[in-house]
């Protein structure tokens, strides 16, 4: 992975545990004319992005070298496949194209199996990580390259500015005081295999996945939270388990008012008596919203919480609001190792997705 916490896995988790919050000022663009200037900027490129000029490409490059260093890729090159999710794509490229660079700017990832790229908005990472299992299941691959990334640009930052959608002081998921959201920009990529085809040391298991839309709002989401059920009770069957047994929720968790408010009410119904007793967390407040890249991170940070027996705050949540009841990790990292866990994302448009994730220990 590629983060504003560090540009590989370990960076990033130890950043995650110490509570870390890359939500700095933006330098890379002009953002004075805007209410708000700041995100998860990655400040500095992986070395082995040198020459890479595609800023998105440069981060999927980074986030590529971290994972063949960690995985064993030992497949034919015709059977390895790539599914990416990203929310914007390479927006940005279009800006230096209306700025009068059009120089060429194509960067090869050099995979000759199936590579496909999924749009659904913020829920991207999650819809490539089910896509990709997808494949294995039907025999298209026998590794997946698959997660999501997405950059920062002036205009993702204007199409959120002119939203309101940005806070201008903390990324507060779930507190009474939360405002908004911040961006953020990365790449997070997992190796899919299945069972039998697995080579190395494994993070853990996709277990299910499913989508939903809300066919509701545009922007918001849902009122009632409809599709973002749809797509968890989807996973939870796909994946065997009773809502019951989960040990950790990531949520959504974006600090807006009513993302908040709504995933909760849904976790709420879904996890029915125990949805007090099982610790749900947000790591937007440490990296902002990193879009098609947040579901990916999501998913590795279950995994690594339950390979090393640590769940991560939610930075920025210090308040209790009522309508925010469950138990969203406050303070710092808490002792636990969780086995089965659900990640949940939603995106502009009414996208929803969930994954069910298992732990090895």
């Amino acid at each position: 992975m590629v983060t504003p916490l560090g540009l590989d896995l370990d960076t990033f988790w130890s950043g995650l545990l110490g509570g870390g919050d890359a939500l700095t000022a933006i330098e890379r663009f002009r953002t004075d004319d805007l209410r708000v200037g700041r995100g998860g900027e990655i400040k500095k490129l992986p070395a082995v992005a040198a020459g890479v000029r595609s800023r998105a490409s440069a981060l999927l490059v980074g986030a590529a070298a971290d994972l063949r260093a960690r995985a064993r890729l030992g497949a034919a090159e015709d059977r390895i496949a790539v599914v990416v999710g990203t929310a914007l794509g390479g927006v940005e490229e279009i800006e230096h194209a209306l700025a009068g660079d059009d120089s060429p700017r194509r960067d090869w990832l050099g995979v000759r199996g199936p590579v496909l790229t999924v749009s659904a908005a913020c829920a991207s990472g999650a819809t490539a990580l089910g896509i990709g299992a997808d494949l294995l299941r039907e025999g298209a691959a026998d590794l997946v390259v698959a997660g999501g990334y997405d950059v920062l640009c002036r205009f993702v930052l204007r199409g959120f500015d002119v939203l309101r959608a940005l806070t201008r002081e903390r990324v507060r998921p779930f507190d009474r005081r939360r405002s908004g959201l911040l961006l953020g920009e990365a790449a997070g990529l997992l190796l899919l295999a299945r069972e039998r085809d697995a080579r190395g040391p494994r993070l853990g298991r996709l277990r299910g996945h499913g989508s939903a839309s809300d066919a509701s709002h545009v922007a918001a989401p849902d009122p009632g939270g409809r599709g973002l059920e749809a797509a968890i009770r989807a996973a939870l069957a796909e994946a065997d388990v009773a809502p019951g047994d989960l040990d950790f929720v990531s949520a959504h968790g974006t600090g807006t008012p009513l993302n908040d408010r709504i995933e909760t009410a849904v976790l709420r119904r879904v996890l029915g008596p125990r949805a007090s007793a099982i610790p749900v967390n947000s790591i937007k407040g440490a990296l902002g919203h990193t879009m098609g890249a947040a579901a990916a991170l999501e998913a590795i940070m279950c995994l690594l919480a339950a390979r090393e027996g640590l769940i991560p705050p939610t930075v920025g949540y210090e308040e209790p609001d009522p309508a925010c009841d469950l138990d969203y990790v406050p303070g710092g990292c808490r002792p636990a190792r969780p086995r089965l866990m659900l990640s949940t994302s939603l995106g502009f448009g009414g996208c929803n997705a969930a994954l069910v994730l298992e732990g090895v220990r």
